[in-house]
């Protein structure tokens, strides 16, 4: 959950206002990459894994940033890794820097009696456990509270149970910006189920799931998740920034901040957004890069900011992967290889148009849309669904045959990649046929997960 400047009152009132937000930002900071990956912990329970309490997370947050980590918490048992940024085409750089770094994240979190879960959602945590582990931060309280009262229930569980990988880019201008937020559009169904590392179960209940979790969970939050109508109704850079500066108007705000930096939280009769603070004299710079926050769209664009953290212009995040033991690695290859501009991109480009796509979001919205739906909404069939005017599966092919000829990344992810490509087993469909019941689900983690590489959470375990 990203925290903004809140003494920044100059005021934006209308679209020209917010313009120059999104001029290019220096050319030394495009053309750049990062990746950012969740991971679930659990430790030893009685009858199935615990969250870990707050304390004990924020404890570990603290060890790892005294260690130069940038290490952040999402609200309950997840640990946030936020890498450097490297040149977009270094690939192998960014990999070998995550890999090692989250290697010390997890013998951080191994040391202190936790282990990463192999899921993207762990299986057995209720949202009510999750609530009662709630991290200690003033933002992200006020924000859960109001999601109660603005969302659908079910929407909760996004924030409180679900976790991902990140990867982001620094475009050079809104146009590059645009072109590229297209293929990262396009290539979300893949890369959602290509990812995808559910168990199968979730909330502790025993109704195995024919969906993905955190694909469908996003659109409760309206034209705030899922594909952004600004995208949608965009033909070039210039009319996706202005139609991006109306939703931020329009973006239903979990909260604001007073002129004193005070929290102004919203209500089920209040719902507050960027539009209305225009009235009550609260539309600062502070309110509207708060707003923007609260744009949870698969491909988010965010702020970009300089090494003393002074935000100096915007960048895109490709939001659709699942955590997960692999899924870092997958995410970063696939986003990094097909996104930035590149021959791999302009083969990708191509490779839409056998698809039915045609380069213009206003003409393909249909095509955007039915094939997030049917990846998210896949009924236990995965690949095996519709994509444009063709099939997941066969474009899933066609990608391995792109990434084969451009992308330059390690053998052994590239392996795993290509495999789950070729054949459509990801570790979704792997733990969909290993796990009938939530039963066999508890007790693998119970038996094969928490204790792996975890002396001590054996020991505590034998104890119970």
């Amino acid at each position: 959950m990203t925290d903004v400047q809140k003494t920044n009152t100059r005021k934006i009132s209308s679209i020209e206002e917010a313009l120059p937000l999104y001029a290019p930002p220096p050319v030394e900071y495009t053309g750049k990459m990062g990746a950012e990956v969740e991971m679930p912990l659990i430790k030893s329970g009685v009858t199935k894994p615990a969250v870990p309490p707050a304390p004990q997370m924020q404890a570990l947050q603290a060890k790892l940033k005294g260690q130069g980590f940038d290490a952040q918490l999402e609200p309950a048992g997840v640990l946030e890794y936020a890498g450097p940024p490297f040149a977009a085409n270094d690939i192998t750089g960014l990999l070998a820097k995550m890999k090692a770094d989250l290697g010390v994240f997890e013998k951080a979190a191994n040391d202190d009696g936790l282990t990463r879960s192999p899921f993207s959602i762990v299986p057995t945590t209720t949202k009510e456990e999750a609530l009662g582990n709630m991290v200690s931060r003033e933002r992200l309280q006020v924000s859960l509270k109001a999601m109660q009262e603005l969302f659908d229930a079910d929407t909760l569980r996004l924030p409180m149970l679900t976790s991902s990988v990140q990867t982001s880019f620094s475009p050079k201008d809104a146009d590059e910006m645009f072109r590229m937020v297209y293929r990262a559009y396009a290539l979300t169904p893949l890369l959602m189920v290509a990812t995808a590392s559910s168990s199968g179960f979730i909330v502790n209940e025993n109704k195995k799931l024919d969906y993905l979790p955190r694909g469908k969970y996003y659109l409760g939050y309206g034209d705030a998740g899922g594909i952004s109508p600004a995208f949608l109704k965009a033909s070039n850079g210039q009319e996706f920034v202005r139609n991006q500066i109306e939703a931020v108007f329009k973006a239903p705000m979990h909260f604001a901040y007073d002129l004193d930096g005070t929290i102004i939280p919203s209500t089920a009769n209040d719902r507050l957004t960027f539009e209305k603070l225009i009235e009550r004299g609260l539309n600062t710079q502070s309110n509207y890069d708060l707003a923007e926050t609260f744009l949870y769209n698969d491909v988010k664009v965010c702020n970009l900011r300089d090494e003393q953290g002074k935000t100096i212009g915007k960048r895109m995040e490709v939001r659709g992967a699942d955590s997960g033991i692999d899924q870092p690695a997958m995410a970063v290859i696939l986003s990094a290889t097909l996104v930035p501009e590149s021959a791999a991109a302009k083969a990708f480009d191509e490779l839409l148009k056998d698809y039915g796509f045609t380069g213009n979001p206003k003409a393909d919205a249909p095509l955007f849309l039915a094939s997030r739906d049917a990846a998210v909404n896949n009924g236990g069939k995965f690949m095996d669904v519709p994509f444009g005017t063709g099939r997941l599966m066969d474009f899933a092919k066609d990608v391995a045959g792109i990434l084969a000829t451009y992308a330059n990344a390690p053998q052994k992810d590239m392996a795993r990649l290509m495999d789950v490509l070729m054949t459509g087993n990801c570790d979704a469909k792997v733990f969909a046929q290993k796990f009938e019941t939530l039963a066999d689900v508890t007790a693998f983690m119970q038996k094969d997960v928490v204790p792996k590489n975890d002396s001590a959470a054996q020991k505590r375990k034998m104890q119970f």
